[in-house]
């Protein structure tokens, strides 16, 4: 049995790991301008305030090299989705839509 071909990816394009995608996903869900808040929780993560989801730190840095998030500094600020982490998710479910 076949299965059809991938649709192709640009040149430039970042291939996110799922907990990565997941993080960016949860972020676009919840910002609603204002960006979301992730508050300090143990060993190296942060929990998405007001509800039991956690992330481990590393997690946020491919989003923020890639431009597709903006931690402000880092540990006080919000966190915010940008157009380009937008751009990037609507071609994602484009491609699954495909």
């Amino acid at each position: 049995m076949t299965q059809p071909a991938p649709a192709p990816r640009a040149v430039n394009e970042t291939t996110l790991k799922p907990a990565a995608l997941r993080l960016l996903r949860e972020i676009a869900r919840r910002d609603a301008g204002d960006g979301v808040v992730f508050v300090s929780a143990p060993c190296g993560r942060w929990r998405l305030d007001g509800t039991t989801y956690v992330v481990a730190d590393r997690t946020f840095h491919p989003l923020d090299a890639a431009g597709y998030v903006d931690v402000g500094n880092g540990r006080i600020d919000p966190v915010r989705i940008t157009r380009t982490g937008s751009a990037y998710l609507a071609a994602m479910d484009g491609r699954a839509a495909a």
